[in-house]
């Protein structure tokens, strides 16, 4: 179960490539195996059917990098989130002219608007349908197309990490649609090269009857990629020894054990482990915050709080056969940069880090050492049982009712 940091939270047009190197010679040392790259979305694709070429020169360098220090890489390609923000192209949002009827316009207009970040700019505006829109389907394709038909013979790619968030800006009208959707993104990945998928959830997914589901992924071939960051409906507040963490793999491998198989299960991925924590002690606690463009508020918690959980959260995932695990990032930015979207609105971007800005390692990095050196040699999946039917009729109320017997079950007293 290999533990890998995302990647810093750069432009891969322009980027400190001695700063990547650096930072990937440490993931190495420490024992990582892995490491995430987010090729943001309105960077690398500016028009529908246009590509960045400076930022994939830039991402190849990047890649290239990887290699020479032993590293494989993930590529998340078409997220709809940069950690906790909201992010399209600025293509994706408006109201399309075929849709210029009183009706059309109408539903759209009566839809919440989201505050959603393109590749530099906050904006609120309609997001198009992602799902059946022609001209949407055709852009993610041409995407598949340029990204990884040019680099999934690349030796250090291990995986493709497809259309992470889409719910969160898009809701979708049934599952089942969704999960039609998805399964065509990976048949049309794989004609173009892929050979190792992932599909993203997270608990507010969970608790939705629409939403991509975990059974929907495997189904079309995709390992499950299960996102445990720091936000509701679980992962807020302080790290309390990763329990979140820990419940929301135990749900999800439950669901593909019994909807699936043992198989699937075993292959599911924990994404995002990491806390925010206090760059000075007076930030120490609940600080106002914005998560996926609703007020919030964030607990910052203290380095050695969030080693110990962190630490805790990788031995007893290892042990419940997680498949792998991914790091909320590697590096915080300088305070020189939190007026700069997205770490303008986010305490969670600005401090989840494993390193300071200047170039201190925190506790939990050492936290990380440790738990790859102790790594259990031997994982049983979680014996916690979960009847999918009951689940699906009402997931959120399941959710948070499984969540209860889960902390009176495991947790001590």
């Amino acid at each position: 179960m290999p533990a890998q940091p995302q990647a810093l939270p750069a432009s891969w047009s322009s980027y400190d490539h001695g700063a990547l190197r650096e930072f990937l010679q440490r993931a190495h040392d420490v024992g990582l195996r892995q490491v995430r790259f987010d090729l943001r979305w309105a960077e690398v694709q500016p028009g529908t059917q246009r590509i960045s070429v400076t930022a994939l020169n830039g991402f190849q360098r990047g890649l290239d990098l990887a290699q020479a220090n032993h590293m494989q890489v993930v590529v998340s390609l078409m997220s709809a989130t940069l950690g906790p923000t909201l992010h399209l192209p600025d293509w994706a949002l408006g109201i399309p002219t075929q849709a210029l009827s009183t009706q059309a316009v109408s539903a759209l207009l009566s839809a919440p608007t989201l505050t959603i970040l393109d590749n530099s700019f906050y904006r609120q505006e309609p997001v198009r349908d992602l799902y059946t829109d022609p001209d949407m389907r055709a852009a993610q394709h041409y995407l598949l197309r340029e990204v990884i038909g040019n680099f999934a013979d690349h030796p250090a790619i291990s995986g493709w990490l497809l259309a992470a968030g889409f719910e969160r800006v898009r809701p979708p009208t049934d599952h089942r649609d969704m999960a039609a959707w998805w399964a065509d993104l990976a048949e049309k990945a794989r004609s173009y090269g892929a050979e190792r998928l992932f599909g993203h959830i997270d608990a507010a997914a969970l608790s939705s009857r629409v939403s991509l589901r975990p059974y929907d992924i495997a189904m079309a071939g995709g390992a499950v990629v299960v996102s445990v960051g720091p936000w509701p409906p679980l992962g807020d507040g302080p790290p309390a020894h990763g329990a979140a963490t820990c419940f929301l793999h135990t749900v999800v491998a439950g669901l593909l054990a019994e909807e699936v198989n043992d198989t699937a299960a075993a292959q599911v991925v924990v994404a995002d482990l990491g806390w925010p924590t206090a760059p000075r002690t007076n930030l120490s606690g609940w600080q106002t915050d914005q998560v996926f463009a609703q007020p919030a508020h964030t607990f910052l918690a203290d380095e050695e709080a969030a080693a110990t959980a962190l630490q805790e959260s990788l031995t007893t995932l290892a042990r419940a056969g997680a498949a792998a695990v991914w790091l909320a990032g590697m590096v915080d930015p300088p305070e020189a940069q939190w007026n700069i979207p997205p770490f303008d609105r986010s305490w969670i971007a600005r401090t989840w880090g494993l390193w300071t800005a200047d170039g201190r390692a925190k506790a939990g990095w050492e936290a990380l050492r440790e738990a790859i050196r102790q790594m259990p040699a031997t994982a049983r999946l979680p014996a916690f049982p979960i009847d999918p039917d009951r689940f699906w009729r009402d997931p959120a109320n399941e959710l948070r009712r499984l969540w209860r017997e889960y902390r009176t079950d495991t947790l001590p007293s």
